[in-house]
């Protein structure tokens, strides 16, 4: 049984049941993969009038997911988005702080008095 979606005037099939099996036509090109990731690509399509494959909106909520890490101390949240060492920061009252880790809690110790 063939399944339809229709979204932003484009039409989304699904004949084999299979979640990773969804199939549209894009501008001319004939796309296939996940449902969420062919809608994302329809809309891109729809905003931009630039044509992004499906399989593009997979890889980078994938690395998205990997790369960044946060961390709570003292109340204020220390981020690294790229997984480097040094290359943490903060913003305390306002202000960025960048650096390894280490440098800015031994900063944190320094300015918050509990």
């Amino acid at each position: 049984m063939k399944k339809r979606v229709f979204h932003r005037g484009y039409v989304i099939e699904n004949s084999t049941g299979l979640t990773s099996d969804w199939k549209a036509v894009i501008n001319g090109h004939a796309v296939q993969g996940m449902l969420i990731n062919i809608k994302k690509s329809v809309n891109w399509w729809c905003d931009t009038k630039a044509f992004m494959p499906p399989e593009r909106f997979n890889i980078a909520r994938k690395t998205d997911a990997l790369s960044s890490s946060s961390e709570h101390y003292r109340g204020i949240v220390l981020k690294n988005d790229n997984g480097k060492a040094n290359e943490w920061y903060a913003i305390v009252r306002g202000q960025l702080l960048k650096g390894d880790i280490v440098s800015i809690k031994k900063y944190l110790d320094k300015i918050i008095v509990s």
